[in-house]
């Protein structure tokens, strides 16, 4: 089992405890960072343990709050020591040899902050540790795969335990699946606000969404790949599913700075399949060993599973959008505009056009719009044009108005009364859009109603 560690942020040695004894059902073990706190009392932290502890002592240069040279650090470390915490993190860097002599053998933690650190395992390992960290800070999502490869390759040869971890949210993975390289623990924050290092998951969440204690070799992992992804309902929705089915399963977020770097480190993530969200659902295809009837038509997928390292990609995005509306119309005959060209804009012109809806693309770049309108079998037109299409179907399949635009909406007329307006975002629910259309008068659909619908699909698949 791979163990929460808790990351501790109070400044005062009665906060620590009261936070000890307040996280006890939560917590595996805490990590009390000495660095924080200012009037640091060891024993009586130790008086007040509530869970094994890890006792940090983090210099300026790797990520810690007191200087390199400051004589403080090694003295709390070697109290840490000889008062007998059950970890005590020593950075390789240190040289504080004489900390790691003392406690070798009975929970020395040897780290190293700095993607370099792959390189010094062997020298970690000799200076006695019985675990070795190495945080890095991702400049992409491929460093994240040197990592994780780093990992599979000293986990299959035995030694010390390694506790990979990649900051930032294009490292989560390394977080929530420590398990999957035998990590004995991964770290996490008290609180959504209270994180020791960028990319922290409070424990409850840790817990309880993403079962990260579950997580082992065996473990089958999935995500949803996009470049903001951190936020995204779908990992409680899959999650919450693989719960219910009693899977060996975990779904994450997989934030990617580029396609190309995600594509490079997909065999060191080593993943069972994705869900794919904006930029990639396009640029994707080509990438693909096998593409679905449907989302080869239109050109986007939504869904990748993995099999035998080959890529199987199909859309559920044209599900997503005529479940919801089958509850409010038949779409047969129904004149249907959307707004955008994108990935999801494609897949629902398709689907829609496949239930005999009359369907036309608008888009700001009416040549885009065109294109994919010519492919598509559908009519086309630009934003200026809207005033003069009529439709009793209104959908946004933009961004705008997401969590990134919350000012903003798509659409630059009003709105008819009478017609249904659907929204593909979600995050927020109730955007300019939607409440633009509701107060006249019109019929509307938020976004995780279809997020919801075509997850179920995915989820089948």
């Amino acid at each position: 089992m791979t163990q929460i560690c808790v990351s501790l942020t109070e400044e005062t040695t009665a906060g620590v405890v009261e936070r000890m004894a307040d996280l006890a059902g939560i917590a595996d073990l805490f990590e009390v960072r000495a660095d924080f706190v200012l009037d640091l009392d060891l024993l009586t932290i130790l008086r007040g343990r509530t869970r094994p502890i890890l006792l940090t002592c983090r210099a300026a240069s790797e990520g810690g709050r007191l200087a390199d040279d400051d004589p403080r650090r090694r003295m709390t470390l070697l109290e840490a020591v000889k008062r007998g915490f059950d970890y005590v993190d020593v950075e390789y860097r240190s040289a504080f040899v004489d900390v790691m002599v003392e406690k070798a053998g009975r929970g020395l933690v040897v780290s190293y902050h700095d993607l370099k650190g792959t390189r010094f395992y062997a020298a970690m390992r000799e200076r006695g540790a019985d675990v070795v960290k190495i945080a890095v800070t991702p400049r992409s999502i491929r460093d994240v795969g040197r990592l994780l490869d780093f990992a599979a390759r000293t986990a299959a040869a035995g030694g010390p335990p390694l506790v990979p971890i990649a900051l930032g949210p294009l490292g989560v993975v390394t977080r929530i699946a420590a398990g999957r390289w035998g990590a004995p623990f991964t770290f996490a924050s008290a609180a959504r606000g209270a994180e020791t290092s960028p990319g922290q998951i409070p424990a409850a969440e840790m817990a309880d969404l993403y079962r990260a204690r579950d997580v082992n070799p065996l473990t089958k992992v999935f995500g949803v790949l996009g470049t903001d992804v951190v936020w995204s309902l779908s990992p409680v929705l899959h999650n919450r599913a693989f719960e219910a089915r009693r899977l060996d399963a975990v779904y994450v977020p997989l934030q990617a700075d580029s396609l190309e770097g995600f594509l490079e480190a997909l065999p060191a993530l080593a993943l069972s399949g994705f869900s794919v969200t904006r930029p990639f659902k396009v640029d994707i295809v080509p990438h693909l060993q096998e593409v679905e009837e449907p989302a080869a038509l239109s050109g986007s997928v939504n869904t990748v599973v993995v099999h035998d390292g080959a890529l199987r990609g199909s859309t559920t995005d044209g599900i997503g959008v005529l479940a919801p509306l089958k509850k409010r119309l038949d779409v047969k005959g129904r004149a249907v505009v959307i707004l955008g060209a994108g990935g999801a804009a494609r897949a629902a012109a398709l689907a829609l056009k496949r239930k005999g809806a009359r369907v036309t693309l608008v888009a700001r770049r009416s040549g885009q719009a065109a294109s994919v309108a010519s492919a598509l079998g559908c009519a086309h037109a630009g934003l200026p044009d809207l005033p003069r299409l009529s439709w009793d179907v209104l959908i946004n399949a933009t961004p705008a108005g997401s969590a990134a635009h919350p000012d903003e909406s798509p659409f630059p007329a009003k709105h008819r009364p009478g017609t249904v307006v659907l929204d593909m975002v979600y995050e927020p629910l109730e955007t300019r859009f939607l409440r633009d259309a509701q107060q006249a008068g019109c019929t509307i659909i938020d976004g995780l109603e279809m997020l919801l619908a075509q997850a179920v699909a995915q989820f089948e698949t």
